[in-house]
């Protein structure tokens, strides 16, 4: 290869300005990337485009549509107009995949058939995917056993079928690399033949640096959570234990990060919870810190998670995490966590109740544990090294068939 490398993240599946954990992870990468001397290019529509002004990431801007995707009211019709909105920035990404030359690197940013399958069937030999979370099996949505299956299950069976499809597709390429970030995954990599060798598991990303740059605070809130509304997230766990910390403890304060006070402030009201509970809005990231570092516990009654960086997080700022036991996150958090049985509500309440009153007189398990290996295999920059060692492993490998 002469010249600068170029790289392409397609980046389809962003709709809106507002970004999720794994819209994070590849932004990283593709901050690595250009570090690297990569000549970074996103095919994207308007939407991704303004967040990529916002987050000031590098390189330009391939638009796969003519306009941002309308608001919609949600509902079935949402749901097939952003179907649609997806298929036409997919048709947009096929007729533009002439500027993809053979020697550049291209990346699917999510495992959605809008982004696998242009890579799949591109001119670049050197292909890479970013596989974030499971799908539920099928049987799971057909039973609505999983937490994050809807009543209507359309979206769990769009997203089960898009992973199955995309991963068997990537997985014939013949020069590949598979980005995951959980190592419960690597049981499906093994049935799609993908080898270790031609794999790589990154972290889902934490900045200790910024978290240890704000100052220690005043613990003034015993409970801090933040999160979207959904069953998946047990929110209902969650405020059924703000009600069961107010009748235990004196002064019981609590803390929600994000706009949550529209969907959530009725249920408060209903609950007797206004004097002990308060919204934050929407904050900064850094504002995010430190009212982590001004909780006495993050409460995290989730039913499902695929890898959960809000625990991380709170690790990192010291501040003690209770949670439901579920099969994802001993292999990120080992014993970082205060672990109760799933779905034992009242042994939550309680682990959440003793937590709290070990803070309040200065006793925190976090602080006898040496957090630094830690912060160094789970920070952004040991993620973007491992991501420049698979672009250089594609790299030798296509070296050493010319």
């Amino acid at each position: 290869m002469t010249g600068q490398p170029k790289i392409h993240f397609l980046s389809n599946g962003i709709f809106s300005t507002s970004i999720a954990g794994g819209d994070m992870v590849f932004f990283n990468l593709a901050r690595a990337a250009a570090r690297q001397g990569f000549a970074v290019n996103y095919f994207g529509g308007h939407a991704f485009q303004e967040v990529a002004r916002r987050e000031q990431l590098p390189g330009t801007v391939t638009l796969t549509d003519d306009a941002p995707l309308a608001k919609s009211s949600g509902g079935l019709t949402g749901q097939f107009a952003l179907l649609r909105d997806f298929h036409g920035r997919y048709r947009r990404t096929l007729q533009l995949q002439n500027t993809i030359a053979p020697d550049d690197f291209v990346c699917a940013a999510s495992d959605y058939w809008f982004d696998v399958l242009p890579v799949v069937h591109c001119a670049a030999r050197h292909k890479l995917m970013v596989w974030n979370m499971e799908s539920p099996a099928l049987r799971q949505i057909i039973q609505r056993s999983r937490p994050d299956v809807d009543a209507t299950r359309l979206a769990a069976l769009h997203y089960w079928a898009s992973q199955e499809w995309s991963l068997r597709q990537f997985a014939r390429c013949p020069t590949r690399h598979m980005i995951y970030l959980h190592p419960l995954m690597e049981a499906k990599l093994e049935q799609l033949r993908i080898r270790a060798t031609d794999r790589t598991l990154i972290s889902y990303g934490l900045d200790p640096a910024a978290t240890e740059a704000m100052p220690e605070q005043k613990r003034i809130y015993d409970a801090v959570w933040i999160g979207r509304v959904h069953r998946q997230k047990g929110v209902d766990d969650l405020l059924a234990t703000f009600k069961f910390l107010a009748q235990k403890l004196e002064n019981f304060r609590a803390i929600l990060i994000g706009n949550l006070q529209k969907q959530l402030q009725p249920e408060i009201e209903k609950l007797g919870l206004q004097r002990h509970v308060e919204f934050s809005g929407f904050v900064s990231e850094a504002e995010k810190i430190r009212l982590f570092k001004a909780s006495r516990v993050f409460l995290m009654p989730s039913k499902h998670e695929g890898s959960p960086r809000v625990i991380g997080e709170s690790i990192v700022a010291v501040t003690p995490v209770v949670a439901y036991e579920i099969p994802n996150y001993r292999p990120l958090f080992g014993d970082l966590v205060r672990y109760v049985p799933p779905f034992d509500l009242a042994a939550f309440q309680k682990a959440a109740e003793l937590e709290i009153l070990k803070m309040r007189t200065g006793e925190n398990y976090l602080q006898r544990i040496d957090l630094a290996r830690f912060k160094q295999e789970n920070s952004w920059a040991e993620a973007q090294e491992h991501f420049l060692g698979a672009l250089a492993k594609l790299r030798a490998i296509t070296d050493a068939q010319k």
